[in-house]
């Protein structure tokens, strides 16, 4: 038994992974006990909660299903929706066909751009019906062959007209498909790995499923990726976007730290759903298994991607802290200025107090010089009073004078 049943000994069985925008949500249960994959002695290693999990299966009808091109009869369909440890949702579906390995060409063209109709709906609408999500299948995806031992003679030239679709003339020094060493070792067995077919002829069953999980989390951790970089573009785009000359320091401040929190969260997801995947060797004690785990991830280009990503955000977050340091060199300059304009407020405000007491107390004594009988703003006082509220003035023109300066240089440095 295989995670979808017995395979025929002399047929072929296609699937068909597809990365897709659905995710589960909370309370979600994985399927029973009975519907996860037989992986052998290795299965304790698939169970935790760090591999992909069987969310829900449904048993085609598949004398319903209609292809583009391929006008044989299958026999048997399934369609899976398993769940990533970054609550992804890959759904798979597969084929189990009578027919030899080399004529399921045209099986496999159709499947990969999901030209099909399950008794006349589309293979993403029902995908999506069975997840209760919406839209369609991401650009992410790969397909698997199985089939049973393959002619040593032929076997090389089989392999390459399957991943490729066809027996162009190649120069071999040129190809993008990897033999991984430990699945290849025995003359029975052929495993070829290319970006998006992988071949895998004699293999034991429990190692076809362990290799099947692989595949699984490898289109996911692709498409978690991609979402990944798009998301980081939409950030320097906001990063380079904002309007710096009519926002001041604390929204300018405000922006750029959601930037920052946003990004903290890109680099934990690139971490958790990319870069940690990359490595089943650490979980699964199965050679075969991390061997072409390891295979998968380099021809599909993951790690080197996963990389380019992690200098995008490392870079960005580099000239977000760049920026905050400028917003605080701002800032401080502005402190500063600020507590200039109120020193030199308060020191002429000292000032002033000095002659205007020494006039009202000049009022308040008794002496010859105070007439009485004369009001205090009588016309021979004001040439005092006067002299009094120009200092007052110069002294307010002063703080004036200190603040516009500063905005002005604000707005310059904005600029």
């Amino acid at each position: 038994m295989t995670m979808f049943g017995i395979r025929p000994e002399q047929g072929v069985r296609l699937t068909n992974i597809f990365a897709t925008p659905w995710h589960v949500t909370d309370g979600a249960e994985v399927a029973s006990a009975g519907e996860r994959p037989r992986l052998g002695r290795p299965e304790t290693y698939f169970t935790g909660s760090a591999t992909p999990q069987v969310l829900h299966k449904l048993a085609l009808e598949h004398h319903k299903i209609e292809f583009e091109s391929w006008d044989r009869p299958l026999a048997s369909a399934r369609l899976w929706l398993f769940a990533v440890p970054s609550t992804q949702i890959v759904a798979v579906l597969s084929l189990d066909v009578d027919d030899e390995l080399a004529d399921t060409v045209d099986l496999l063209e159709d499947c990969f751009y999901a030209d099909l109709k399950i008794d006349g709906r589309s293979l993403e609408e029902v995908a999506a019906e069975l997840a209760g999500g919406t839209g369609g299948f991401f650009p992410e995806r790969h397909q698997l062959a199985f089939s049973s031992q393959l002619p040593p003679e032929t076997s090389d030239d089989l392999v390459k007209r399957v991943i490729y679709r066809g027996d162009l003339p190649e120069r071999e020094e040129f190809s993008t498909i990897t033999y991984p060493s430990e699945l290849n070792r025995r003359p029975e067995t052929t495993a070829a790995v290319g970006p998006y077919v992988s071949v895998l002829c004699g293999q034991p069953k429990y190692v076809e499923d362990g290799i099947f999980l692989s595949a699984v989390q490898g289109v996911a951790s692709a498409a978690r990726l991609r979402e990944i970089r798009s998301v980081a573009y939409q950030a320097v785009e906001a990063f380079r976007g904002r309007d710096r000359g009519w926002q001041d320091t604390r929204e300018r401040r405000r922006s750029l730290e959601s930037l920052t929190d946003q990004l903290g969260d890109l680099e934990l997801d690139l971490s958790y759903s990319v870069e940690a995947t990359a490595d089943l060797g650490m979980m699964v004690p199965s050679l075969r298994v991390a061997g072409y785990h390891d295979a998968l991830y380099a021809t599909m280009g993951l790690v080197g991607k996963a990389e380019n990503v992690a200098r995008m955000l490392e870079r960005l977050a580099r000239a977000i802290r760049a920026e905050l340091t400028s917003i605080e060199s701002l800032e401080r300059r502005a402190d500063e200025d600020r507590r200039l304009r109120w020193t030199v407020a308060v020191g002429f405000v000292s000032t002033v107090a000095i002659p205007v007491t020494l006039v009202l107390t000049f009022f308040g004594v008794n002496a010859r010089e105070v007439d009485v009988r004369v009001s205090m703003f009588a016309g021979r006082y004001w040439g005092i009073y006067g002299l009094t509220v120009a200092v007052v003035g110069v002294g307010v023109g002063l703080l004036v004078g200190l603040y516009l300066r500063q905005r002005h240089e604000m707005r310059r440095d904005r600029r």
